[in-house]
């Protein structure tokens, strides 16, 4: 349920920051990979076991 919520709110700061940023294509490009490197460094820390607190 975690993942679920965690990807909804990584999208919708996606859409937000596409939307503040539509005039520049080099800013929407550089967000879009940042929080792309965000989103995977935190879906790998989700499913880590000591995320999940079995050690």
């Amino acid at each position: 349920m975690a993942k679920i919520i965690a990807t909804l709110t990584w999208a919708a700061v996606l859409v937000g920051a596409n939307k503040l940023l539509s005039g520049t294509d080099w800013a929407q490009y550089l967000v879009t990979f940042i929080l792309g490197g965000a989103y995977v460094l935190l879906m790998n820390k989700m499913s880590s076991p000591s995320a999940r607190g079995t050690d």
